[in-house]
């Protein structure tokens, strides 16, 4: 089955902040999510979509088997999941829902194959990567790079666990961007460095009053407002494939440079797990 040129999967609809950028760029789009608030909010926005069918929400979560099973509605929103473990972080409050079940490759078959497909469901997202086969994969695709709790350490071959699963599925080409920033790391140390050391004066630790909007000009942020005439939120997913700044990575390279990006963060040793980090991929 082939990828739809003109479709979108937003699996892991959340506020609809994705969704509203996919419809912006002419996509139909396929939303999906457990959270059975984040549906009702993206019927109350964009009910005009709806009705003209460019938007479906489908309110069920990803699972091997269809069925039903509890999903925990946190009181920090992005932070809801089917692990209690995750929606809880740092001890925020939950409330549980009751919610529909399927398989990912199940709603593929009956939607169709998208032509890019962003994942964002608080540590399941390989339910859907899983889900996918080579003769039902959608040309792009970004996901998590990893989702754990606070107390678990990663050893570098569970880290890389999501990368060798896209390899596996049949990826071959790939980018990793930072969700703060819409930053892809390069793999050149000294490229990256420069490119790092632009985001930090702008709108990180370094920034410094007087300089940060010059600094703004010259991040991968800025080009891709300024290419794709769209100025994304913080708290979103971003461009996807060839609008995302910097050469995709074969998969050895595409390890090295997460490895050290990784090992880099937890040095600096933070009390709480916040190395928010996407994988987009391509064949």
């Amino acid at each position: 089955m082939e990828a739809r040129s003109d479709l979108i999967y937003d699996v892991g609809l959340f506020d609809g902040v994705d969704t509203a950028y996919y419809l912006f760029r002419g996509y139909n789009v396929v939303a999906i999510d457990a959270n059975p608030l984040m549906i009702e909010k993206a019927r109350s926005r964009f009910p005009e979509e709806i009705r003209t069918k460019r938007l479906t929400l489908l309110n069920v979560g990803i699972s091997n088997t269809p069925g039903t099973e509890t999903f925990w509605i946190s009181d920090h929103p992005d932070w809801s999941s089917f692990d209690r473990t995750m929606a809880s972080r740092t001890g925020v409050a939950t409330k549980s829902a009751v919610v529909q079940t399927m398989p990912f490759s199940e709603i593929l078959s009956e939607h169709g194959v998208p032509h890019y497909l962003k994942i964002d469901i608080e540590g399941h997202d390989k339910l859907c990567v899983e889900g996918l086969s080579r003769d039902m994969l959608p040309t792009y695709i970004s996901v998590e790079s990893e989702c754990a709790i606070d107390s678990r350490t990663l050893s570098d071959d569970d880290a890389l666990s999501m990368l060798k699963l896209l390899r596996h599925v049949g990826y071959r080409r790939f980018k990793l961007v930072k969700q703060a920033t819409c930053m892809s790391i390069r793999p050149n140390s000294a490229a990256n460095f420069c490119v790092s050391l632009v985001s930090s004066v702008a709108r990180g630790r370094l920034q410094v009053r007087g300089l940060s909007t010059i600094a703004y000009k010259f991040t991968d942020a800025a080009r891709i407002e300024s290419n794709l005439g769209y100025a994304f939120s913080h708290d979103c997913s971003g461009p996807w494939g060839e609008d995302i700044p910097g050469d995709w990575m074969d998969f050895e390279k595409a390890s090295s440079v997460y490895l050290r990006t990784r090992r880099a963060y937890f040095s600096r040793k933070q009390a709480v797990y916040s190395f928010w980090y996407d994988w987009h991929a391509t064949y």
